[in-house]
């Protein structure tokens, strides 16, 4: 069993002839109606011979959702995650994301502070947050997947039971993969910003799908259910409004089209729906739809996600089907002289950012994501 001390960034590097265990105060949460112990593991080690080749994941900070950490399942998952690693010889230390929004900087903090590796204990929301922080550094990303999508988890064919993948993550290596960048003016500010993405981006009615549960109380009570009974409710209830897509294609012509739903994909699975990204490609794969009424929205969800069929002609009744491009970039933005009944909201991993206008493209930046060996081609 490993000595128990305090979860906090280092303002150091550590000394690696100390083999004192560090001893120090209980971090709390306000979640539950007791307190929830959450420790940094740490094992005592000799100073290091020269290795024949870097070691993956000496400094480990894992960054917890306390929204999806519980109950005592779940915590005690956690603890035997970090025994696995310090097990493994690495120096564990475990850390609450304090806010959403706090998420990146933490991890950026934690960087500076010399940590080269880090995981995440949370669903693709909470990947995307920490992941504001480390877009560009030499530090390492490992997923273990605690949400409800965990498409991340999906294209990295791991087990979606937390400790199995821990236990892959021990051998798995470091792979530089291409990030998503999405730019708008966030709701309640008037200057634009910048996030990274690696799953998807876009505008549309599913963007107001990820708002019903901004929280992540939604997530953790009613899991997939929560989206489909609220996907079928959108449909019904949310005016299915049209706006402005540029694409800027990979031969750098631009086309301009109007659309009623647009998503920038990343990767090449999206639960059951295969959009055919790539997420070491410069390039985007757009799939959007023509402005069209619920009917036709419903029919081209469906064969998105149940038949893969696609075309620029109508089918039965003059109902769309979904249309796919390769892009280096597009932009959404409102139709001139159009009221809208609703914000034209826009996501990226699932997390709402803003409304009204986006440019999306590819970032310049990398990110090294620890890919597990024995996945799937």
């Amino acid at each position: 069993m490993c000595r128990q001390s305090i979860a906090k960034v280092p303002q150091s590097p550590v000394d690696h002839t100390d083999t004192t265990p560090r001893i120090s105060h209980t971090v709390h949460t306000t979640l539950s109606h007791r307190p929830i112990q959450l420790f940094s593991y740490g094992v005592p080690r000799l100073p290091p011979s020269p290795p024949s080749e870097p070691r993956l994941m000496r400094r480990t900070m894992i960054f917890l959702n306390p929204l999806l950490i519980h109950n005592e399942k779940r915590r005690a998952q956690v603890e035997q995650i970090a025994e696995i690693l310090s097990a493994n010889g690495g120096d564990i230390h475990l850390q609450e994301t304090l806010s959403a929004h706090s998420a990146g900087q933490q991890a950026a903090d934690a960087v500076a502070a010399g940590f080269d590796s880090f995981l995440v204990c949370g669903g693709d929301g909470t990947v995307f947050q920490v992941m504001q922080g480390l877009a560009g550094s030499d530090a390492t990303l490992g997923v273990l997947p605690f949400g409800t999508g965990n498409v991340i988890a999906q294209n990295l064919h791991m087990p979606r039971n937390p400790l199995a993948a821990a236990k892959l993550l021990l051998n798995a290596q470091p792979r530089a993969v291409s990030l998503g960048q999405v730019t708008l003016n966030p709701t309640g500010h008037t200057q634009m910003r910048s996030w990274y993405f690696f799953i998807a981006a876009g505008m549309g009615v599913h963007a107001a799908l990820m708002n019903l549960a901004p929280t992540g109380q939604g997530k953790r009570r009613g899991g997939r259910l929560a989206y489909f009974i609220g996907g079928f409710r959108l449909l019904i209830e949310h005016p299915i409004q049209p706006f402005q897509l540029e694409l800027t294609h990979t031969d750098g012509t631009i086309t301009t089209e109007t659309a009623c739903e647009a998503i920038a994909t990343h990767v090449t699975e999206i639960n059951r729906w295969r959009p055919g990204g790539d997420p070491f490609a410069p390039w985007l794969r757009v799939a959007w739809v023509p402005l069209t009424g619920r009917l036709g929205l419903s029919h081209a969800s469906f064969h998105a996600l149940a038949t893969g069929k696609t075309s620029t002609t109508a089918g039965w009744g003059n109902l769309p089907f979904p249309q796919y491009v390769t892009v280096t970039s597009m932009i959404c933005r409102p139709l001139p002289s159009t009221e809208y009944r609703k914000p034209l909201l826009v996501e990226a991993d699932g997390e709402v950012l803003g409304a009204s206008y986006t440019s999306i493209g590819i970032s310049d930046k990398k990110l090294k994501l620890l890919w597990p060996n024995n996945q799937k081609d």
